[in-house]
């Protein structure tokens, strides 16, 4: 089967997209990835065949955020994305226009649902993938919308809400909602914290994460290993690629607190506070995180899926500090499974508020839950679970 997987967004976004991509293309099907300018290369690295979009999106987003800041509520946050989505909604027409005969089936992710309705592809066999869980639900614990833990018809009022702003963030396009809400969909994350549930009539299931494996001569840099063993375990600190001044002060009063409870810290760098730090503060740069994770007595971090997935695979008690989007929900997951503390909002992540919360996340029983998450984290298969949801959903919807 000819099969496109309409990507988009940051890196993040592209690396379980592209494990996926590699094993369809491993099962014998023809899999071409659409691709914003910046990310055309990373395709191509994975084997698969990009399908450009001329438009460097990431550069958009900086951008905008430099310019305006960040929103503090979802609805803000998804109309400042608008206008990405109409940025990039002339480049992804011409594309996908170009792209349709080439392909018998479209694999859609919250970020692109819309985007087969702008090609006209509404009727194409399709499958929605979904990384974070992006549908209306009274579901706490299933859906990215939600307010409250439980079922509560507060949370579908919640979704129902900023339901009409996210249509326009994937698509400006009114057709957007019907890919949503009608074609099978699947969450490829971790049923330990997206819950399975039927949700608008039909089942939606959790294959887990889709772990892009790393070759197998990866290695800990040489220098960071030894300076790993030279010690106790430290606290990883890092937010993403958020580089905005107030991500370095909540960053900073992280190292802080980790330096008032004695704990030494890795911390990503590219926040601008690589200067000055002592002997027990290592910067790194793109560590990978399966490597890296394990090894820490903690995991500070900002809640993005793939960022939360690895970190509960690790094994290490979760600090996590929510800044938008879908990482309020995976914050508030990670302290009711019991894997972390309660969130740390990044507008109150003080220096107290930081000590406080490792000392939580630190707890004997939180590192034992942590643990047993972990095992069964290892038990799941997300990049075939998710190759199989599609094979299966394209091949039912095409005998149709």
């Amino acid at each position: 089967m000819r099969i496109a997987l309409l990507a988009a967004g940051s890196r993040g976004d592209y690396q379980p997209v592209l494990a996926v991509g590699r094993e369809l293309a491993d099962r014998g099907h023809e899999v071409g990835v659409t691709a914003t300018r910046e990310f055309v290369g990373l395709v191509q690295s994975a084997g698969l065949r990009p399908e450009p979009v001329d438009v460097d999106a990431m550069a958009y987003y900086r951008d905008q955020l430099g310019a305006h800041g960040m929103p503090t509520d979802l609805a803000g946050q998804l109309r400042m994305l608008r206008g990405l989505a109409e940025l990039l909604a002339p480049s992804v027409r011409r594309r996908l226009e170009e792209m349709r005969p080439r392909y018998d089936g479209v694999v859609l992710t919250a970020m692109t649902a819309g985007w087969s309705a702008l090609a006209g592809w509404p009727r194409a066999p399709r499958v929605l993938m979904m990384f974070v869980p992006a549908l209306p639900t009274t579901w706490g614990d299933t859906s990215m919308f939600s307010v409250v833990p439980g079922r509560s018809w507060r949370n579908l009022a919640a979704a129902l809400t900023v339901l009409p702003t996210a249509v326009r963030l994937v698509a400006p396009d009114p057709r957007a909602a019907l890919s949503m809400g009608t074609a099978p969909a699947f969450v490829a994350h971790s049923p330990r914290l997206v819950t399975p549930r039927r949700v608008a009539g039909r089942q939606v299931r959790a294959v887990g994460y889709p772990f892009r494996p790393l070759p197998a001569d990866t290695a800990l840099e040489p220098d960071l290993a030894a300076w790993l063993d030279d010690g106790p375990a430290p606290v990883f600190v890092g937010l993403g690629s958020h580089t905005l001044p107030a991500v370095r002060t909540v960053l900073a009063h992280a190292v802080e607190a980790a330096a008032d409870l004695g704990l030494r810290v890795v911390l990503q760098g590219g926040s601008g506070l690589e200067d000055g730090l002592g002997p027990d503060v290592r910067v790194v740069d793109d560590v990978p995180h399966e490597l890296l994770f394990p090894r820490t007595a903690a995991v500070v971090h900002h809640g993005g899926a793939g960022t939360t997935a690895q970190a509960l695979r690790s094994g290490r008690p979760q600090v996590v500090v929510p800044f938008t989007m879908d990482q309020p929900f995976f914050a508030r997951r990670v302290h009711e499974i019991g894997v972390g503390s309660a969130p740390v909002p990044a507008a109150s992540a003080t220096r107290t508020a930081f000590r406080q919360a490792l000392a939580a996340a630190r707890e004997p029983g939180v590192a034992r839950r942590a643990e047993d998450e972990a095992a069964a984290v290892a038990l799941e298969d997300g990049v075939r679970g998710a190759a199989a949801e599609i094979e299966a959903a394209l091949a039912a919807r095409t005998s149709r």
